[in-house]
C-alpha cells in the first residue's frame, strides 16, 4: 500500500509531498564525489552529508512528487555539461532532487533529508533499509564496510526493470520540475572554479 510523506526544506518555504509506492523505489546512499561537490557549491555540506560524505536517496518516478509551495524558489544545476540536473532551494540551499537532462526520463532522486518523519523507526517502517551503498572509494575517512566501491553491476538489472515499468507506464509525467521539454528554473552549468 503506498503512503504520502510530506516534503520540507530546512526553513520551511519549499514544501511538497511524495508517495511511496512499493516497488517502484530505491532507496540508497551515494557517496560519489559529484553528490560531494553539489553539497560544497551549496555551501551546506553539514546538512546534507553523514560523516562518509554520504547522500541519502530515495529513488523513485517524477509523477510521484509534487512540489506545493515555493516553486519560485528552486534552482537547478549541472555541474559538468551534459551531466544531471541537480535541484535545489534557493531559499536554504537544500537538495530536492537529481533528475535527468531529458523531461522524457522517468527518474528522479530525493534527498531523503527532505522527508518527514516521526522518527528513524517511521523511516524504516516507510522506506525499508537502504538497499545500496555505491560509491564507496569516495568516502570522507574510512570507506563504510557494506558500500561498494564503484556501482556495483549486479544493481543494473535492477535499475534496467525500473527504468522500463517507468516507460511503459509513462511515470516521468507530470514532473516538479519540467513543463513538458522545458524546465521549470534555467538550469546554470557551473564552471570548474564554482565546484573546487
Amino acid at each position: 500500500m503506498s503512503k504520502i510523506v510530506e516534503l520540507e526544506c530546512l526553513c520551511g518555504t519549499v514544501k511538497g509531498n511524495i508517495r511511496v509506492v512499493p516497488g517502484s523505489f530505491f532507496h540508497v546512499h551515494c557517496l560519489c564525489c559529484d553528490c560531494q561537490q553539489f553539497a560544497s557549491y551549496l555551501k551546506n555540506s553539514d546538512n546534507i552529508l553523514d560523516e562518509h560524505g554520504g547522500s541519502e536517496l530515495f529513488q523513485t518516478y517524477p509523477e510521484f512528487m509534487k512540489i506545493t509551495e515555493g516553486q519560485d524558489k528552486i534552482g537547478g544545476v549541472q555541474l559538468k555539461d551534459k551531466g544531471i540536473y541537480r535541484w535545489h532551494t534557493k531559499c536554504c540551499n537544500m537538495p530536492l532532487a537529481n533528475t535527468m537532462s531529458s523531461a522524457k526520463i522517468p527518474f528522479i532522486g530525493v534527498s531523503v533529508k527532505l522527508m518527514k518523519f516521526a522518527s528513524e523507526q517511521e523511516k524504516l517502517e516507510i522506506l525499508g533499509p537502504v538497499t545500496m551503498k555505491a560509491f564507496g572509494k569516495h568516502s570522507i575517512g574510512e570507506m563504510p564496510k557494506d558500500a561498494y566501491s564503484k556501482f556495483p553491476m549486479s544493481f543494473m538489472p535492477k535499475i534496467i526493470g525500473f527504468m522500463l515499468k517507468g516507460l511503459f507506464r509513462k511515470s516521468s509525467s507530470p514532473s516538479p520540475f519540467f513543463n513538458g521539454n522545458e524546465t521549470v528554473a534555467k538550469v546554470k552549468v557551473l564552471s570548474k572554479g564554482e565546484i573546487d
